[in-house]
């Protein structure tokens, strides 16, 4: 089998798997971690996964959403709870 040519990355002389990267550069890149992503990325600072919801991956998008309507929640609930242990 002919050989694809050497990988892409800087100081990388392993053998070509995909997209012009080695095997441990082509996993790399499909998680958004070097070079051209294949996906848009989440609008947090450095988090290059992909987006879910409203430009954040699910991580930020849960952390950002869901504790918001939350922490209400929870803070109703505490007096409640007060009040039935008297």
């Amino acid at each position: 089998m002919a050989s694809k040519g050497n990988c892409k990355a800087d100081s990388c002389d392993k053998e070509v798997r995909a997209k012009g990267y080695c095997d441990r550069h082509y996993r790399k890149w499909r998680k958004g971690v070097m070079g051209k992503p294949r996906h848009r990325a989440c609008n947090e600072n450095d988090c290059g996964k992909a987006p879910h919801r409203r430009g954040l991956c699910e991580e930020h998008y849960l952390k950002r959403y869901t504790k918001k309507a939350a922490e209400p929640a929870a803070e109703a609930e505490a007096p409640a709870a007060e009040a039935a242990a008297e």
